[in-house]
């Protein structure tokens, strides 16, 4: 299954591809409210679809409900961003919303509280700078919710990244351990270690702050972590440099991780330089990926073209 950023649902099977579209959305009509979508998961025989502009819905075809959790939103910030982290092993849903300050509120324009007519270039020159200024000094608040849609409980996160400047701090992932526990993973060193029933804790070390984790899964009861330039191996407090211990056959000669998973008790590790590699607990081994496949076309049926 794959979502297009204007509201395009394509669901691959044997047959090929289907293709349906969110009613209400630029995929639908050019004419629509424009919202980025970010994220899809099925929900039963229905899809639940995150994006921007306070969208979180569930549905399918034509039947769509708002099923976000109530959130207040305080001035100057706009409506939030949904994002759909995954799932843990009990099937709870882990979403964050994030909000950001309104740029309309510090622009100055004709009808803004601020704005006079008679104002001189260089007072308005010196009024808007000051509104920047002032924009820059409000943090990116995020909010994880962990449940199902119609029963969403709010989870604490560390003030960083809850209210964070510079506002580039994210949440990126979530992953189950097979024993209960759940490790919620993201930029600032994030590893929070818990459950939805019983809560999170956040177990990273200062040390840690300045990776930025963006995929984690757990493999023979660790965790294993990767940033955009390296892989870590997660003690349960300190995140300690996991590097494949193999000859780079080609360039890129450093890892860059796109993606880790498990499959058959194997750690995969995938590289941004056309490569991938496994560790079996006992030796790595490097693979090249076809040049051929990074350049497939996408072949979908349906309606309309890809996204």
């Amino acid at each position: 299954m794959t979502l297009s950023l204007n509201g395009d649902i394509y669901v691959i099977t044997p047959k090929g591809a289907e293709h349906s579209v969110i009613p209400g959305t630029q995929a639908e009509s050019e004419d629509a409210p424009e919202i980025l979508f970010s994220s899809i998961l099925p929900v039963g025989d229905q899809w639940l679809v995150a994006g921007g502009e306070g969208f979180l819905k569930l549905g399918k075809e034509k039947s769509w409900q708002d099923v976000s959790p109530p959130l207040q939103t305080e001035y100057p910030y706009k409506v939030p961003d949904w994002t759909i982290l995954g799932t843990n092993q009990n099937g709870d849903i882990f979403i964050v919303a994030t909000q950001a300050a309104n740029t309309r509120h510090f622009n100055l324009y004709p009808g803004h509280p601020l704005y006079r007519e008679d104002m001189s270039e260089e007072e308005e020159f010196e009024l808007q700078k000051k509104l920047y200024a002032e924009l820059d000094s409000y943090p990116r608040l995020k909010t994880l919710f962990t449940g199902r849609p119609g029963a969403w409980k709010q989870q604490a996160l560390p003030d960083r990244i809850a209210r964070s400047l510079p506002a580039y701090s994210y949440v990126a992932d979530v992953e189950s351990d097979g024993n209960g526990a759940n490790y919620v993973i993201g930029s600032d060193g994030l590893v929070m270690k818990g459950n939805p029933q019983a809560g999170f804790t956040d177990i990273s070390s200062i040390a840690d702050r300045e990776k930025n984790f963006k995929d984690g899964v757990c493999w023979r009861n660790e965790l294993i972590l990767a940033t955009g330039t390296e892989l870590f191996r997660f003690d349960g407090h300190f995140a300690k440099p996991f590097a494949p211990k193999v000859k780079m056959r080609s360039a890129p000669f450093v890892l860059q991780p796109s993606a880790i998973f498990v499959q058959n008790d194997k750690l995969y590790v995938f590289d941004y330089g056309l490569r991938y590699y496994t560790f079996d607990d006992q030796s790595w081994n490097q693979y090249d990926i076809p040049k051929e496949l990074s350049q497939r076309p996408f072949k979908g049926g349906g309606r309309k073209g890809p996204p």
